[in-house]
């Protein structure tokens, strides 16, 4: 957008928020469904385990050449260009009997992921300095609020079309929207001004030698191995554990859910607090002790620890990510933290899926699964020290 003409920071509020509900319905409409595929393919669990990393490595690459193509065509542009491809990594699930037709529109599901959540921490830097926290909350809600709508509602979609291509295709819907409204407030504004990012970005101007970026990033890369192993992987293992795909989907629904509260709540209260690092540390340790649950108990309360576990676990990265626009001096040194953040983080949070269902063909235990999870999940403690209020990483 043009620094010289503005919209309102309601509307820019909305918009984001639109943009943002799109970023994770490519990757959520999938697990509910992962039975019926791997029936209609005979696909083993590593395949489908490969079929969720697969996005998440393409947003880690991405995420490098984000700033260099806003720079280059302007980050309205770049908008554009991330809602147009989820349209059709959306879409393009029509096609889904065609088995590889799942694997590329995964990669281009992850592009357009990668090309818009690689702005939005500057522009909440850029635009809103002194709510960096609320305003990281309120995109993020909608990000999540979009994985849950695709995690619930895939299945009767599929069930009520008679196809589960269609319970697929029927997220480019949003995407659509979304295009449209963000053409309807950009176009007003844009004037004949240059709108594009301000410096290139090379990958040696990244903050690799601060330790405190590396502290941050390391805490957002563990916690999403977390989730993306959680997010592959839990609608199956509910259903292998006797409940239907229907109930299942709604518990993964539910998980999905807690996520919007989380987001909506823990960055503002983490702010207000004078211990941060406390509330921080709670999330993890919570987040552990559901994955034991889910280990060991599977059937006992298990809305409410999956609840709990989605709160918890949304709620600490949701922090983490406000940290990108607070621990930065300006929007370019915003930018570059993302940069690094966002790679190292996808780039090993893809491992989790694969791995976990290589572990599954090997060894068929849940249990191992989760108790894996739950120890992965504690290593977010220790990076979390050197994170405290008022730290400003030099990027």
């Amino acid at each position: 957008m043009s620094s010289r003409t503005q919209p309102p920071v309601c509307l820019l509020l909305i918009t984001l928020a639109l943009v943002a509900l799109n970023l994770r319905t490519v990757l959520t409409s999938i697990p509910p469904l992962t039975l019926t595929i791997q029936q209609e393919t005979g696909w083993n669990d590593t395949t489908i385990g490969l079929l969720t990393t697969l996005p998440v490595i393409v947003m880690g690459l991405a995420a490098l050449i984000v700033p260099w193509v806003a720079q280059r065509i302007g980050r309205p542009q770049t908008v554009w260009l991330a809602l147009g491809l989820l349209v059709v990594a959306s879409a393009g699930r029509l096609l889904a009997g065609i088995p590889i037709v799942l694997f590329v529109t995964a990669f281009l599901g992850g592009l357009g992921i990668a090309l818009a959540s690689g702005l939005v921490p500057a522009l909440v830097r850029e635009k809103l300095p002194s709510a960096t926290g609320s305003a990281t909350g309120l995109w993020t809600a909608a990000m999540f609020t979009g994985a849950a709508l695709a995690a619930a509602l895939t299945v009767p979609v599929a069930l009520w079309t008679g196809s589960w291509q269609w319970g697929l295709a029927v997220w480019a819907i949003p995407a659509l929207v979304a295009v449209a409204l963000w053409t309807v407030v950009e176009t007003p504004y844009r004037r004949h001004a240059d709108d594009r990012a301000g410096g290139a970005i090379s990958l040696r101007s990244l903050p690799w030698r601060q330790p405190l970026a590396w502290a941050l990033t390391a805490y957002l890369a563990i916690n999403s191995v977390v989730f993306y192993t959680a997010l592959a992987w839990i609608a199956p293992s509910l259903d292998e554990r006797g409940w239907t795909s229907g109930e299942g989907g709604l518990l993964f629904g539910l998980f999905t859910a807690s996520q919007i509260a989380a987001a909506l709540l823990m960055p503002g209260l983490a702010q207000r607090l004078p211990g941060r690092r406390i509330v921080w540390s709670a999330t993890v340790v919570v987040t552990a002790l559901c994955l034991v649950s889910l280990a060991y108990t599977p059937g006992l309360l298990t809305a409410l620890v999956l609840f709990l576990f989605g709160f918890s676990n949304a709620g600490g990265f949701t922090i983490g990510l406000s940290m990108l626009s607070e621990f930065s001096l300006d929007a370019p040194s915003a930018a570059r933290l993302t940069a690094m953040a966002f790679a190292i983080t996808y780039l090993l949070a893809a491992v989790g899926p694969a791995l976990a269902g290589a572990l599954l063909d090997a060894a068929s235990s849940w249990t191992q699964v989760y108790v894996i999870l739950a120890v992965v999940a504690l290593l977010q403690l220790p990076v979390l020290v050197p994170l405290r209020k008022g730290t400003v990483i030099r990027a």
